[in-house]
Parts: structure tokens; C-alpha cells; sequence
């Protein structure tokens, strides 16, 4: 996984003068980059869970699971940022800008070289600003490949690209307006980033947050591991993974995805494509193609579902597939515990029953006789978050 990483960065970033190649390239990019770091950032919590994926036909053992999350999650944010040298320490002394304690920190150096390499330094000092800065680690940066990984390869970059890319990364994690932790609002929420927006229909520039037992996540994939880190121009939240923006809809990851093929095939059948291929802000319970094996002809495949004619079929199977989507963005950590989430399936038997995981996750359909793990989740695009899931959801 790291090496394909590692050659989408680099593919990404030849010099061309072809824009459709641009920007498809820059859509892969967003999808394997997000799909890749879900999966180096998995931490304590998240092992435990996916050691116990067939807790999925135990509803009380995975509740007991989720529970656990609630001191589980918080103790290692904590113990990571205390590894790290940050303590409540940290905000007695008199705060210089945004700028000056990124510079003091040596957790900072890849950051600090990001800022400079991008000209971003005066922005990020201006005394007249009160900025929210969520701020990565070095360790965070070193998730990503080279040249992004630490601050001598940033240091060295020259393409032109590379930097506008690395600018419009940071920026990403900038919020024109100071927030501090509990202003935040318990559950899901966005804002807005200083990252100008690719265009009016394509949401790239807002970030999403998660907030439970205490705990902040951000897009369902890094960790606020020590909040309100107090500055005279701002507030800095330390983050242990870098947000990479979206620049896919939930369709074109699901094309570009060969798992993915029957799912796609009955959006196609039963025009709900298009749903998928605008704006718009869902959640996606995505079966793979082994879910849909499981299913009896002909709904058990990309090649049986497109030669599906019957009106009745093609209707059952526009139910099930609305069955798995939310009119809203719920992240893992949003996923509460035996929630009861309602689709766009026909009422009234339209609920999933939802239960929260760290990087994971479960949902179970009315019709199930045990759960889905969710793994991956938390796939970020313009339109939504997709959570893959190895069964078909089926209603009452």
C-alpha cells in the first residue's frame, strides 16, 4: 500500500500540460491517499477492534467494544500528546503567534518547513488574525511519502506543483476564526478552511468533526490529540495525521474501485448514479463485490445485475441501495451505539442500527441476522463518506 502511495504522489506531480489529465489525476490521488491512510492510521484502539471482527454476530460484545472506546480512545490521545512533550504546561506561559510557538516546538519542524516552503509564515503571524489552526505532527507528516514526510525533503522541493499542492494542504487546516475545543458541538459538525474551493460545486474546503466521549476527530481520520494550544493570534489543535481534501464524489471513487463493480452496476440500473455524481453531503454504507455474492441471482453480480429487466426487481433493488445511504455525513465516530439511523429507503422501514468504532465500525440491517464490519472507513469525498462493508443491508 505504501509503495502505490507512493507512486500516485509521483505520478501526480510529472509535469503536464494536459488539464483532464490533471485532474483525473488529481482524483486518484485524493481516493488511494485517503484509502492508504486509513490504514497507517490505525492505532491501539482500532487493532483491538478489528482482532475481534467476528464480534459482528455478537450485538453485546460489540457494544461492549464501543463502550470500552470511551476511556480506551481518550487515555491513548492523552498518553500520545504526553509522549510528545504537550501537558496543560503548555498554555501557562505567554503565547507568542501561531508562528513563533510552531517554531519553539520540535514537534513542529516538518510543519514549520511546509509553512516557509509555501509562504505561508506572514499569513500565520499576522497579529491582527485569530486563526484555529489544526496542527500535524512530525509523525503525522512521516505518514506521508516522499518529498511530504519530513522537513528536509520539504525543504528541498522546487516543482511548482508540489508547493501550490502542499499550500492548498495547509490551508486546509486553517479556520479564519479562533475556536477553541468546546465550542466545538458534541456529534458531527463542519467548518470551512482558508483552502479556496476548486469550484462552487465541489466541496474541497471544509473539514468535518467528530465529537464524542470528549474525543474531536477530524473527516473521521486524525486525532485532535491536545486541544487549545493558546495563541496570541489563534488557537492551535495538535492533530497526529495530515487532512488531505477531497476531489471525488462518491461515484468516481466507486468506478475507480474494481470491488466496487456490482454496487455500480445497480446504481446504474436503478438511476441512482446520478445521485452520487453532484453535490451533496451523504453517508454510504458501500457493499463490496463479495456482499453482493452472497445475494441469490440475480442480484449476485456486476454481470447478472445489469441484465435485470423485471420492474418489480429493479424496484426491490432501488430500496435496498437507498437502504444503505444517509441524507448526511456520519463518520465512525459518529456512528453512536445502537443507533438507530435512518435511510432513504422507503418508510417505514428505513432504519440501520449503527454502533462506533475507531477506524471501524458496525451497522446491521433490520433484516440482518448479524452485523457489517465497516473496514475501511471513513473514505472522504466531495459529495459524502463512504464506510466499505462486506453484506448487503436488507430492510423488513
Amino acid at each position: 500500500m505504501l509503495y502505490l502511495y507512493q507512486l500516485i504522489f509521483k505520478t501526480f506531480f510529472m509535469q503536464t500540460t494536459n488539464v483532464t489529465k490533471w485532474l483525473r489525476s488529481l482524483k486518484v490521488l485524493a481516493t488511494v491517499a485517503l484509502m492508504a491512510g486509513i490504514m497507517f492510521s490505525c492505532k491501539k484502539s482500532n487493532d483491538m477492534m478489528m482482532d475481534n471482527a467476528g464480534i459482528a454476530d455478537n450485538e453485546q460484545a460489540a457494544v461492549n467494544t464501543a463502550r470500552a472506546l470511551e476511556q480506551s480512545a481518550v487515555t491513548e490521545a492523552q498518553q500520545e500528546a504526553e509522549s510528545l512533550g504537550f501537558s496543560e504546561l503548555s498554555n501557562e506561559t505567554n503565547p507568542g503567534n501561531i508562528v513563533d510557538i510552531a517554531v519553539s516546538n520540535s514537534n513542529f519542524t516538518s510543519l514549520v518547513a511546509a509553512v516557509v516552503k509555501t509562504g505561508l509564515a506572514g499569513a500565520l503571524s499576522n497579529p491582527s488574525s485569530n486563526l484555529t489552526v489544526f496542527a500535524p505532527t512530525n509523525g503525522a507528516f512521516a505518514q506521508l511519502p516522499a518529498p511530504f514526510n519530513n522537513a528536509a525533503n520539504i525543504n528541498g522541493i522546487t516543482d511548482a506543483t508540489q508547493i501550490d499542492f502542499l499550500r492548498n494542504v495547509l490551508l486546509y487546516h486553517v479556520l479564519g476564526a479562533e475556536v477553541f475545543s468546546n465550542q466545538v458541538s458534541n456529534g458531527s459538525s463542519s467548518a470551512a478552511t482558508l483552502k479556496p474551493a476548486t469550484s462552487s460545486s465541489v466541496n474541497d474546503n471544509t473539514i468535518y468533526l467528530s465529537k464524542t466521549f470528549g474525543l474531536i476527530r477530524v473527516n473521521g481520520q486524525s486525532t485532535v490529540i491536545f486541544a487549545n494550544l493558546n495563541a496570541s493570534n489563534g488557537v492551535i489543535h495538535v492533530i497526529n495525521k495530515v487532512l488531505l481534501f477531497p476531489s471525488n464524489t462518491i461515484a468516481g471513487i466507486a468506478i475507480a474501485d474494481p470491488n466496487f463493480s456490482s454496487l455500480v452496476a445497480a446504481l446504474v440500473k436503478t438511476n441512482l448514479a446520478g445521485v452520487f455524481t453532484g453535490s451533496g453531503d451523504f453517508t454510504v454504507f458501500a457493499p463490496t463485490n463479495a456482499a453482493f455474492a452472497q445475494l441469490p441471482a440475480p442480484f449476485n453480480n456486476a454481470a447478472n445485475i445489469s441484465n435485470i429487466t423485471d420492474a418489480g426487481q429493479i424496484s426491490a433493488l432501488s430500496n435496498i441501495l437507498r437502504y444503505h445511504v444517509v441524507a448526511s455525513r456520519n463518520f465512525a465516530w459518529d456512528l453512536g451505539i445502537l443507533k438507530r439511523t435512518t435511510t432513504l429507503a422507503n418508510a417505514p422501514n428505513n432504519k440501520v442500527t449503527t454502533i462506533l468504532g475507531f477506524n471501524t465500525g458496525w451497522v446491521k440491517g433490520d433484516n440482518n441476522n448479524s452485523y457489517a464490519q465497516i473496514n475501511p472507513a471513513d473514505i472522504l469525498a466531495t459529495n459524502g463518506v463512504i464506510h466499505v462493508i462486506g453484506k448487503v443491508l436488507l430492510p423488513k
